[in-house]
């Protein structure tokens, strides 16, 4: 049932026009909200802001602005130390994210995955499973759809599933899963959070500490961070781990991989699922799958429909996806890697000799375990982008020098990769690269179908 998010104030501000302050000025519309709403796009865009807000919405353009508003709604994309949020802390107004006023507009649980790799897949598989075991969701918030468009839907859900940035997190003081996955925990976004790993960390566990003890939280065990979580929470917590060892001794429910096998233990039942999913790849996989059948038992899912569910469910595109094979070299688009963490997780789940396309935009995150790791089956380099000149600086190759060709397209990257694995026997050429995409794209996934594309006019 959809409920008034702010039944206390009546003016609210909406910052930033983007696809969550618009679902944010609609769904408060529905309540009869006076909303302003603002933006930093000039006057250009007026009519087409105007198209898409409610009527009666009073539209600012050229910067944020408070006005008489009593609260104020943010999208993701400002920064918590803009000088917008100094105003309205001096002036006693509350800053909530979009995530929060779907959150509040809503009476279903909330299914929500936080952590720095691997939401958007656990996201979906967990959707997937529980759609499939008759446990009608919906999925929303950092996955791509506002949760706020999410909750305005007519066909009610029974839950909703909810991908959560640390972006949406900071401004979400009261938002409650029922059920939390929380993947990992690695480096990133440190230009977000001016360089405060606490204050990082401290966002993406921000849920635990408003979750309660008829709420369930699984934790990744095996997570240097992660696995002293359980102590920031009254929620009931269960656990999963790459390894036995890492569960804890007094666990009730929880999940390990041990050979090609994945252990589940729920409400002291045991359970055994035969690890047969050739479009997982990487242990990073395996943890995705192990925490997205933990909520969807904790859901009431019966675990023979989970494990049967599991088989049909496709990853998103760009995550150690394969696109061609060309003259006996696989091309596999990895695009969403865009952290150092993720490109370590593609390596580890390539076994093979490979041509390594990295590069991007520099976030000033440590590259040194990731060019350690690159030392193991990496053949050559093909280097693009803005990190190209920290890259050639910090990469140190010991006993085993790692080739690098620098790159001005990705296209030409892709070519001159094919020739050199065509020339050195390499099997694998591999875009994952560890960086955001904002210097040469619109977004991870251009990069990736421009990958795609460049891959195919090969054959």
């Amino acid at each position: 049932m959809l409920i008034d998010p702010l039944p206390n104030h009546q003016t609210i501000a909406v910052f930033g026009l983007g696809a969550s302050g618009i679902a944010a000025a609609r769904l408060l519309s529905k309540f009869n909200k006076t909303v302003v709403a603002s933006d930093s796009a000039d006057e250009s865009k007026r009519s087409e802001f105007e198209s898409k807000l409610p009527a009666g919405t009073r539209l600012i353009l050229g910067h944020n602005e408070i006005a008489d508003a009593t609260v104020i709604v943010t999208s993701p994309g400002l920064e918590p130390s803009s000088p917008i949020f100094e105003e309205a802390r001096a002036k006693n107004i509350p800053v909530i994210a979009e995530l929060e006023l779907g959150f509040l507009a809503t009476t279903r649980p909330i299914v929500a995955i936080t952590g720095t790799d691997g939401k958007t897949t656990t996201t979906t598989l967990t959707s997937h499973i529980l759609n499939a075991c008759g446990v009608r969701n919906k999925m929303g918030g950092n996955v791509g759809i506002p949760l706020c468009q999410v909750v305005m839907e007519e066909d009610e859900p029974d839950c909703f599933v909810v991908e959560t940035s640390a972006f949406q997190l900071v401004f979400c003081p009261e938002f409650r899963p029922h059920v939390l996955i929380a993947t990992n925990i690695a480096e990133d976004h440190s230009e977000y959070f001016k360089g405060d790993w606490q204050a990082y960390v401290g966002t993406k566990r921000r849920p635990l500490g408003v979750m309660g003890e008829s709420d369930v939280a699984f934790l990744n065990a095996s997570d240097p961070e992660i696995c002293k979580w359980s102590q920031y929470t009254q929620a009931r917590c269960g656990w999963y781990g790459s390894d036995r060892k890492d569960i804890p001794d007094n666990a009730g429910d929880f999940a390990w991989f041990e050979g090609q096998t994945i252990y589940f233990s729920h409400n002291g039942q045991n359970h055994v699922l035969p690890y047969a999913f050739p479009q997982f790849k990487g242990i990073h996989n395996v943890m995705n799958i192990m925490g997205a059948v933990l909520a969807s038992l904790a859901m009431g899912c019966r675990f023979e429909a989970i494990a049967g569910a599991i088989g049909s469910y496709q990853l998103p595109h760009h995550r150690i996806e394969h696109i061609c094979t060309v003259e006996g070299v696989e091309f596999i688009d990895d695009s969403k890697a865009t952290n150092p963490h993720a490109g370590m997780a593609a390596l580890a789940a390539i076994d093979k000799p490979t041509v390594l396309i990295v590069g991007g935009v520099d976030k000033g995150l440590s590259l040194t375990a990731w060019i350690d790791d690159m030392q193991k089956n990496v053949r050559q380099i093909m280097l693009i982008g803005a990190l190209t000149e920290r890259f050639l600086r910090e990469a140190r190759w010991g006993d085993k020098p790692c080739p690098i060709t620098l790159c001005t397209t990705l296209e030409e990257a892709v070519e001159r990769g094919y020739e050199y694995a065509k020339a050195h026997g390499c099997e694998v050429v591999m875009l994952s690269p560890g960086c955001s995409s904002y210097d040469m794209f619109k977004s991870y996934t251009q990069r990736g179908d421009v990958f795609a594309d460049a891959a195919r006019r090969l054959k």
